[in-house]
């Protein structure tokens, strides 16, 4: 198992309250990937950046974690470190707001860096060449994040791992220009790396290798979802640990220990769900199959949308639900807003170009997410007809109003969590 070096920032997460959580606070940035590595039980070390007000907790903290050698690579000036979520789950996007982004600098310190077989680095806002200096002839690899392929460029640096996800900068560019096709995707990052990790947030994670010019795939893994923050920095640290030496291996026990950190945010818990997971085949966590649906697929997934998508109506439900999907490359289709809403006095004739038409979109869906805001009969008879036709329906029930078996057990899921609802669009696409 390496022996690995996490370099980035330590920052304060505090996910703001809304109205089915409270607010919670804990370190993170680096240190996200630094309880993955505990809970595997590997030596570590630690080159953080950070205000110096955070010092002493930082020390504190980490006495609590098999207190890993800890070096101070710079001090973070005229901002506190502190990042707001918004939104913990990744419904949607998650609404991140770092403090006074737009003022920090950094005072750079003499430091140097304890032993280890490699160096992970989480990029931030602060100079990674500064860090790569100080880093002795062993592998580097590197979580892009919010870095652009400029500033890629300009490192001049040859990664071991580089790791992007959907959310990051370099992809949400790319897909701007392109349509999206993996290869041509991984080829742009050939002279950077010699594996670029894609992480595909629940639809998997694919990997590819330029030494071997080959696609290694493992699929994410679900359990009720708690947060997605720093999810992805646990599967970099996990992966990177080269735990089992073997890429497959290495992939599917990562995907596994993500699970268990979305499941949770108390640590303890985390470390011993992990310990199980570890004494666990792991040809037996390969073999267990979860959840595989490329970022390119999902936008050919049609999901009908069967709400009083009404102007008379509060349709903030719908929009974020809407949103939702759409930021997952989805499909949704909202028949109100493609066909128009129908009046009272229409003539029948209109009437029925109107059902004619919603029933078009209908037959073009693979997916019905019904949203019961109230009782509106054309929901009910919408998820009806799916039903029938055996088209997997959804039912989105914010306000707990579904109590007739016949409305119940005409659905999939019924739920009041939009997370859920999400997941199971993951599981049903996947399948089609």
């Amino acid at each position: 198992m390496n022996k690995i070096c996490l370099v980035g920032d330590i920052l304060v997460d505090v996910t703001l309250k809304n109205n089915s959580e409270d607010l919670k606070m804990r370190f993170g940035g680096i240190v996200h990937s630094a309880r993955a590595l505990w809970a595997i039980s590997s030596f570590y070390s630690i080159g953080y950046v950070a205000p110096n007000y955070l010092d002493t907790r930082i020390f504190d903290f980490f006495t609590h974690m098999d207190s890993p050698a800890l070096v101070k690579v710079a001090e973070t000036l005229n901002a506190p470190n502190l990042i707001l979520i918004e939104e913990a789950r990744e419904v949607g996007n998650q609404g991140y707001e770092l403090i006074l982004r737009e003022g920090i600098e950094y005072k750079y310190l003499d430091f140097n860096f304890p032993k280890s077989d490699c160096v992970l680095i989480t990029s931030g806002q602060y100079e990674i060449p500064m860090i790569l200096e100080k880093i002795d002839d062993i592998p580097v690899s590197l979580e892009l994040a919010n870095l652009n392929f400029k500033a890629l460029e300009n490192l001049n640096f040859k990664f071991k791992n580089i790791y992007v996800s959907t959310s990051s900068e370099v992809f949400q560019a790319h897909i701007k220009h392109s349509k999206f096709n993996f290869i041509d995707f991984a080829l742009q990052f050939k002279e950077f790396c010699d594996v670029l990790i894609f992480k595909e947030n629940r639809g998997g994670t694919r990997l590819y290798s330029f030494a071997e010019n080959k696609i290694y795939q493992v699929s994410s893994q679900t359990k009720p979802i708690l947060h997605s923050v720093g999810v992805g920095d646990v599967f970099n640290a996990i992966f990177e640990s080269n735990i089992f030496n073997n890429v497959q291996n290495n992939l599917a026990f990562a995907s596994f220990v993500a699970m268990e950190y979305a499941s949770t945010t108390f640590p303890q818990n985390f470390k011993q769900s992990v310990e199980q997971l570890l004494s666990t085949p792991i040809n037996d966590l390969v073999n267990l199959k979860g959840t595989i649906l490329n970022w390119e697929h999902r936008n050919n997934v049609n999901i009908y949308i069967a709400a009083p998508d009404f102007d008379f109506v509060d349709t903030s439900l719908i929009d974020t639900l809407e949103n939702s999907l759409v930021y997952h490359n989805f499909r949704p289709r909202r028949p109100v807003k493609e066909n128009g809403q129908m009046k009272e006095d229409d003539s029948p004739q209109q009437k029925q170009q109107f059902y004619y038409n919603d029933i078009k979109i209908l037959n073009e869906c693979s997916i019905v997410i019904g949203v019961l805001l109230y009782n509106d009969p054309g929901t009910l008879v919408e998820i009806g007809i799916a039903s029938e036709r055996q088209i997997p329906v959804l039912l989105y029930d914010p306000y707990n109003i579904a109590k007739n078996c016949m409305l119940t057990h005409s659905c999939h899921i019924v739920t009041n969590n939009m997370d859920e609802i999400l997941c199971e669009v993951f599981n049903k696409s996947s399948k089609l």
